[in-house]
């Protein structure tokens, strides 16, 4: 009987210290160690997108070589973005986050340079903060703001801010190395978080805080920085766009999750969403697969959705009193192959939205009228593109593939077009990733950093004003001393000499 009392008391005390409030750390938490890599995680207080108080969590890495000497210092901090995840396990301070502290640990080891490249040193020599963003992490139980630009932003900087407070703890505690009097920073990520790197630069501009984090600039790839350019290229799009030879058919989108993830979003942070729900815009039948509590459960990766997807189009679907024969999947669902899944966009809208999308004008003129369902939406999206409103200060490395047909090419395009004068001094693109669509995009731009065949764009974003010195992303005299990577990620020991496709100097490459 005392064995099943103490039993029942230790559950007790485990069930109360889930249900805790998770609090602002008092320090950092060691929870892993590489190879001249300390990894932390903490909680730091911010605003939620309703404007309340929450408090988030983060990842710090920092530098600490194995041997340190009394001249060794953190030179620059690395503040890092990340991709599109709906699993929480995917968020960077998760235990079962292996792939980020790979990357993270690769980065800050020093491939960069400490050996092969001393010019770019102070990269490796350096801190990274990489939030979880709300809704993962600490906050896992609360709704994700999805491409809410200044919402994220501001969460982001507040993990930056709170972070580099307790680090300096540590450094006063003779725990880690001091941060040198002229370390710089940087803002950087791929896909959602090449955008969210984009608007943490717009953010530190329009609030007067480059100088208190000594900012240098940008390096953001393939991010959707205009919600309305993306919806054009789906309806419209026949595989053709950008001179790149894609798969992408007119009418679909190659990452359906991804439009409901948007519209919730705008729904949860938009002040003028608040009377609109998701069945305004979304389909009964799309909503029926399941959709929006696979993204609230936060257990579900996007290729876990894909293969559920997949398995209501090859069997039906029943839910919520309705049937849906595979036939009637197939109208929504389209599949290349297989565990993939493709949507039509006309039918993963309701009937009234895509009509107005359809329009001629539609999405040409800024809505006017608030309160109305459709313009409303639009005005959410118009309001959270990155490409208009502001006028850079520092420089931004794009990093696009016209492949790419989740994110495509235009969204660049559009910034591009609303500061053409810029064009080659303030910005710059590197689209060498062509023709690599979504994902093999992102894995081409991890490696790049970790292996430093991109340390030109840290160069080139630290120049103060020379557009003549502006040199290829990936340099010719960079190409034999990098390792070389099958489309799967894995580092091969030497040139390959089989015959197939693999990923070198941050380039796709054919070996005959």
């Amino acid at each position: 009987m005392r064995k099943f009392i103490g039993a029942i008391a230790l559950l007790l005390c485990f069930c109360s210290a889930w249900g805790q409030v998770a609090e602002p750390s008092d320090s950092l938490l060691q929870v892993y160690q590489s190879t001249d890599a300390r990894f932390y995680r903490f909680n730091y207080p911010s605003k939620s997108a309703s404007g309340e108080d929450v408090v988030l969590s983060s990842l710090l890495i920092a530098w600490m070589p194995s041997k340190p000497t009394l001249t060794d210092s953190i030179e620059s901090l690395h503040i890092y973005s990340h991709y599109t995840i709906t699993a929480d396990k995917e968020s960077p301070s998760s235990d079962s986050n292996m792939t980020d502290r790979l990357l993270f640990g690769a980065l800050v080891k020093g491939k960069y340079g400490l050996g092969m490249n001393p010019d770019h040193n102070f990269i490796a020599k350096c801190i990274v903060i990489a939030p979880d963003y709300e809704g993962y992490g600490v906050s896992k139980d609360r709704n994700h703001p999805y491409l809410s630009q200044d919402v994220t932003a501001q969460q982001v900087l507040d993990a930056v801010d709170y972070g580099m407070m307790l680090y300096e703890k540590h450094v006063s505690d003779e725990r880690a190395l001091a941060v040198k009097n002229d370390w710089r920073s940087y803002s950087w990520g791929f896909s959602q978080g090449g955008a969210v790197a984009l608007a943490v630069q717009r953010h530190i501009e329009q609030n007067e805080l480059s100088d208190a984090l000594h900012f240098h600039g940008s390096i953001c790839g393939d991010g959707p920085y205009d919600m309305i350019e993306t919806l054009r290229y789906y309806m419209n799009d026949d595989g053709t766009s950008y001179d790149a030879s894609t798969s992408h058919q007119e009418g679909m989108t190659t990452m359906p999750m991804v439009i409901p993830m948007i519209i919730k979003g705008m729904l949860d942070s938009h002040p003028d969403m608040q009377e609109h729900t998701l069945e305004d815009y979304i389909s009964q039948q799309l909503l029926d697969t399941g959709i929006m509590d696979w993204i609230a459960s936060k257990t579900l990766s996007t290729g876990d959705i894909h293969k559920l997807w997949y398995k209501q189009l090859q069997e039906g679907l029943d839910a919520n009193g309705r049937h849906y024969t595979p036939e009637q999947m197939a109208e929504l669902f389209y599949s290349p192959a297989i565990n993939t899944v493709w949507a039509r966009v006309d039918k993963l809208f309701t009937p009234g939205f895509y009509a107005y999308i359809q329009e001629t004008n539609g999405f040409e003129t800024a809505p006017t009228e608030q309160g109305d369902v459709w313009q409303d939406l639009h005005r959410a999206m118009m309001d959270n593109s990155l490409s208009t409103g502001w006028e850079p200060q520092h420089r931004i490395q794009f990093v696009h593939s016209k492949g790419d047909t989740v994110v495509p090419y235009s969204n660049y395009l559009a910034f591009r077009d609303a500061h053409i004068a810029d064009e080659g001094e303030l910005f710059r693109i590197d689209d060498s990733l062509t023709p690599l669509d979504h994902t093999a995009a992102g894995t081409s731009f991890f490696i790049s950093l970790v292996t430093g065949s991109c340390g030109d764009y840290f160069t080139w974003l630290d120049e103060i004003s020379d557009p003549t010195s502006i040199k290829p992303a990936f340099a010719e005299w960079q190409t034999e001393s990098l390792d070389w990577y099958s489309l799967d990620g894995r580092r091969l020991n030497t040139r390959p000499t089989a015959k197939g496709i693999y990923i070198h100097a941050g380039r796709k490459v054919l070996v005959k």
